[in-house]
C-alpha cells in the first residue's frame, strides 16, 4: 500500500463528526498520504450526494483536467464551476481530524455519522442514509453490469 509512486485508499469505515464538524481520518488513510501532500486534502462535493476527499497531488490532476475544458462552452464552464466552487483545502490536525465546512455537511445530509470509503486515489464521505438510498436506487450497479466491468479490468 505504502510506496513512493501510488496512493491507495481502500476499505470502509464508520466514524462520527464532533460538535465542531470535525472528522477523524482513519489512520490507514493518513499513512497512505504521501509526505508531499503535507497532511492536506481537498474536500469538495461529490456527484452522488456525497463528499470527495482528494490528496493535494490527486486534486492537482483533477484541476489540470478541468482546466483543459473549454471556457467558452456553457456546459463546460458550469461543470468546472460546480466542482471547484465548493473545493476547500483541509489539513488534518495532530489528532488526525479535518474540519468539514457547514455548507458541505448540509449538502451531503450529514448529521453525525459518516461512512468513509476508500476509492483508491480519493476518499468518499457519505451520510449512512444517503449511501443506503444510493445503493437501493436503480443507479447502483446491478450484477450483470458488475460482471461486465469486472471482465473489462481482467480480475
Amino acid at each position: 500500500m505504502e510506496n513512493n509512486l501510488n496512493i491507495s485508499f481502500t476499505g470502509e469505515y464508520s466514524y462520527s463528526i464532533d460538535q465542531k464538524g470535525r472528522l477523524n481520518i482513519p489512520a490507514k488513510f493518513r499513512k497512505a498520504l504521501l509526505p508531499i501532500n503535507d497532511r492536506t486534502f481537498v474536500l469538495t462535493r461529490g456527484f452522488d450526494k456525497n463528499l470527495l476527499l482528494y490528496p493535494v497531488g490527486e486534486w492537482q490532476i483533477v484541476e489540470e483536467q478541468l482546466g483543459n475544458m473549454s471556457s467558452i462552452r456553457n456546459k463546460h464552464r458550469n461543470f468546472v464551476r460546480s466542482i471547484v466552487r465548493y473545493a476547500t483545502y483541509v489539513q488534518y490536525d495532530g489528532q488526525g481530524r479535518i474540519q468539514i465546512p457547514d455548507s458541505l455537511i448540509k449538502y451531503a445530509n450529514i448529521e453525525k455519522d459518516i461512512i468513509i470509503i476508500g476509492m483508491i486515489k480519493k476518499i468518499e464521505l457519505w451520510a449512512p442514509q444517503e449511501l443506503s438510498n444510493f445503493e437501493n436506487n436503480s443507479q447502483a450497479l446491478d450484477p450483470n453490469s458488475f460482471e461486465d466491468l469486472a471482465n473489462d479490468i481482467n480480475f
